[in-house]
């Protein structure tokens, strides 16, 4: 019998959203009312973000950075001079001092400009040495740190190895001195942020520690003879990010430098819970930012092209498109809201939901860039410099595309996300369940003014997701009960399906803003045909087509649009399925922009 899997981001004295989504309950205690930015700290926010801006328009060309990949000279030192590479840091410290959903604003509003910029940012708030700080108790690491944040050194993370990130071994060694003051640290690293320009790296190494290896944290000067850029790495999109394959070569570190922690989930803890926290800046951020353009580019095409002299916005699938699109950005944003703003007003265990943060926000980004490829057909696939020579309007649409695409696979693959979320989330919910698992009478009455403030098609959208909910986790319940989890854990395919599931599912009320219902209807149907693969299937009737031209007896509706047994009832009233098209407003039939923030 394998041993009971554990949930590493679980925490016995604060309620956590997603674990409850694990086990099939929407905590509406929780998620009720739902966290808003507090207006004197929006106001600083307003007003960091006006000023990122006007810094960047006056300083950085995003198109030649990306045609160059090299960033103007000065320029990194003109974002520490200005205090955009501390933005978490204290004023003390001579940071900035943000509050997490500014910084997250911040980053936001620099990615729109240019991703690359933005990641050097969010590198250096996310990982870079100043993220450890919390960690280290008083002392020689912990003063060598202050004085090095104090200074604004660039700084960094370096764990990523050759072998794969995926890895809980490290093959780079710490080997101890002769006389014990110091390590020699031998390795190399590799798909480093911020790595080639940093002054100070935390470099993740395995120290022998009697009979057992041990990963630990040690903080490199990175001016140590033996350390060493091996090379500068291009992706096909992020061009002029600076991001590096490093070799450490007998690197001298005095002992003293070494971070000693109790170890958590493949890394340390204070490591794992810089990247967590670390992905809502590196990834979040720049989904959202890529996403609100790719909206304003869908916008602007549909107000100046018409078809056989109607304008595009008249079609019902272009409006439909746009509607989709602006609702897969308003759940970037909400999951951003929740992620960095709940713990503000409420006792919440935020770090699972941090974690699925990841892929929501980038599988989101990739849907909206796809979408406005598809709308905006060749003009999108023509390159910006292309367009210019022609008169045309450079809308960068192929730059977003390939910044998105990458999205997807930094900080962790999506596929293999969903594989990890599964193993170390959703399951453990069922392996080990609480002793007391009822529903905390709180979280039924927060429920009960939910459905009283909803419209009607949002307390539709409420009914689906609960019973969704509650559905998935009986399956997983009963694949736990009938499997081993290491044999169940075998079946990655199966577990990517499930984790991939449970990750879309809502971390915010339905009907809370305008946006959440078009929202709600895009997942259903997403999952009327996607969640097959992991539901049991039950025998339904046939159905006459949309139009109810089809004979009853022959006509199915495609594989991505059928609803899932004992779900025709809901999804009727969203059109999917249904026999004719539902009455009232089309989706998305104004192209005026609903209220976004920054």
């Amino acid at each position: 019998m394998s041993k009971i899997p554990q949930n590493p981001f679980h925490d016995p004295a604060l309620p956590s959203a997603y674990e409850e989504l694990c086990r099939g309950r929407l905590r509406w205690d929780l998620l009720y009312s739902f966290p808003e930015q507090r207006p004197a700290d929006r106001a600083i926010g307003d007003d960091a973000v006006a000023e990122i801006r006007r810094f960047l328009a006056e300083r950085l060309d995003p198109e030649a950075l990306d045609a160059t990949r090299t960033l103007p000279g000065g320029f990194v030192e003109a974002l520490r001079s200005a205090g955009y590479l501390n933005l978490l840091t204290a004023p003390d410290l001579g940071g900035r001092g943000f509050s997490l959903y500014n910084a997250f604003r911040v980053v936001t509003a620099a990615a729109a400009h240019s991703v690359p910029v933005a990641m050097i940012m969010a590198a250096q708030a996310a990982l870079g040495v100043d993220a450890y700080l919390e960690a280290i108790p008083p002392g020689p690491l912990r003063e060598f740190v202050r004085r090095h944040v104090e200074a604004g050194s660039v700084s960094g993370t370096a764990d990523t190895e050759p072998m794969g990130a995926a890895n809980q071994r490290r093959w780079t060694t710490a080997e101890p001195t002769e006389d014990g003051a110091a390590f020699l640290l031998s390795g190399e690293k590799v798909y480093i942020g911020n790595g080639p320009i940093a002054g100070v790296l935390a470099v993740s190494a395995t120290v022998r520690e009697g009979d057992r290896d041990a990963i630990r944290i040690f903080f490199v000067d990175t001016s140590s003879p033996g350390f060493r850029v091996k090379s500068w790495i291009e992706f096909m999109g992020l061009k002029g990010f600076p991001n590096g394959a490093l070799t450490l070569d007998r690197v001298r570190v005095p002992r003293e430098r070494m971070l000693v922690e109790e170890p958590g989930f493949r890394l340390t803890r204070s490591l794992g819970a810089a990247i967590v926290r670390g992905r809502m800046y590196l990834i979040t951020a720049p989904s959202l930012a890529i996403s609100r353009r790719c909206l304003d580019f869908a916008r602007d095409f549909v107000r100046r092209r018409a078809v056989d002299g109607l304008q595009l916005g008249g079609y019902e699938i272009i409006q439909r498109m746009l509607a989709t699109s602006l609702a897969d950005a308003f759940a970037i944003e909400a999951v951003a809201e929740w992620c960095l703003l709940a713990s503000a007003d409420r006792e919440v265990n935020l770090e699972s939901d941090r974690v699925v943060a990841k892929n929501v926000g980038s599988v989101a980004c990739w849907r909206v860039v796809e979408n406005t490829m598809a709308l905006l057909a060749a003009e999108g696939f023509e390159t910006a410099a292309s367009k210019a020579r022609r008169g045309a309007r450079p809308l960068p649409m192929e730059r977003l595309f390939r910044d998105a695409r990458g999205l997807r696979i930094s900080g962790g693959v999506d596929f293999q996300m969903d594989n990890w979320t599964a193993q170390l989330m959703l399951f453990p919910a069922h392996y080990a369940p609480p002793a007391d698992d009822a529903e905390p009478p709180a979280s039924r009455e927060a429920l009960a003014r939910l459905r009283a403030a909803l419209s009607p098609a949002n307390r539709a959208h409420l009914r689906f997701v609960q019973e969704w909910t509650a559905r998935l986790a009986r399956r997983c319940g009963d694949l736990a009960r009938r499997h081993d989890s290491a044999e169940l854990y075998r079946r990655d395919g199966l577990l990517i399906a499930l984790g991939a599931r449970r990750q879309r599912a809502v971390l915010h009320e339905p009907g809370a803003r305008p946006g959440a219902a078009t929202r709600a209807a895009a997942r259903r149907r997403r999952r009327a045909g996607a969640g097959r693969r992991v539901l049991p299937r039950r025998p339904r009737p046939p159905r006459g087509d949309v139009a109810g031209r089809a004979p009853r007896a022959r006509a199915r509706a495609p594989a991505r649009e059928r609803p899932l047994a004992g779900e025709r009832r809901a999804l009727r009233r969203t059109g999917t399925g249904a026999r004719r098209p539902p009455r009232g407003p089309r989706a998305g039939g104004s192209l005026t922009p609903g209220r976004e923030r920054t």
